[in-house]
């Protein structure tokens, strides 16, 4: 908490589509140190740039917030382990019976298991149902 509060933290977003990249961007602008998890290698290459790939976040921030070291993605999961926070921001497409398809939440949560350690905050943003966290996520950590 006091990490957050004196700007030391670093957050962690897996997943930088639609949801996730305008939230680490958010994070940056707030001065915190954001590394931004992605299995899409061009869309971390294009962060890397400099360069938006999201009609709400422009080129030129992106490239503002790299430039500075608040911003950088990678595809290298186990650097979840330099995060004092992580969003979980990945998709939930609806299968054909209408219910979510989770296999993605549940492979981020494994994988943020593998490094999870005391004070680290884990906070789910994909869309889902109520009771996942406690019903999907916590038996996994």
């Amino acid at each position: 908490q006091s990490k957050l509060r004196n700007r030391t933290a670093v957050c962690g977003v897996v997943g930088l589509g639609y949801v996730g990249l305008p939230l680490a961007v958010e994070y940056a602008e707030a001065g915190l140190k954001v590394i931004g998890f992605d299995v899409a290698t061009g869309k971390v290459d294009r962060l890397n740039a400099g360069e938006s790939y999201i009609q709400d976040v422009s080129s030129e921030v992106v490239r503002h917030h790299v430039s500075e070291g608040h911003l950088s993605a990678t595809t290298d999961l186990s650097r979840l382990a330099e995060v004092d926070t992580v969003n979980i921001c990945v998709p939930t497409p609806l299968r054909k019976t209408k219910d979510p398809d989770m296999s993605y939440v549940v492979s981020a949560t494994e994988r943020i298991a593998e490094c999870l350690h005391p004070g680290m905050l884990i906070i789910l943003e994909s869309t889902t149902y109520p009771g996942t966290t406690n019903e999907l996520l916590l038996p996994i950590g």
